[in-house]
């Protein structure tokens, strides 16, 4: 059986597409032992349409950002808006 092909992560393409681009090129994977940082947290999420969750996950790779991260930074903006502190 064939070995499959490594993946390109996105923002390895967005910085082949934009070499002048100020994001920071991404190559870490993430770990079994990064993703404990889940423990003690709660998945929060809603469904969006494909155009709209791809423009995320670019402007996720252009900034140099994880979809997390841009998560984080969204609903904190949103809780700001709201008078609540922002705790994401």
């Amino acid at each position: 059986m064939a070995a499959k092909p490594k993946r390109t992560l996105l923002s390895q393409a967005v910085q082949a597409q934009h070499p002048t681009s100020n994001a920071p090129q991404t190559t870490e994977t993430v770990t079994p032992k990064q993703r404990a940082g889940r423990v003690g947290t709660k998945m929060l999420g809603g469904h969006f349409s494909e155009p709209a969750q791809r423009q995320f996950k670019v402007l996720a790779a252009e900034q140099g950002k994880t979809v997390q991260v841009l998560l984080e930074e969204a609903i904190n903006d949103l809780f700001k808006k709201y008078h609540k502190e922002p705790i994401a």
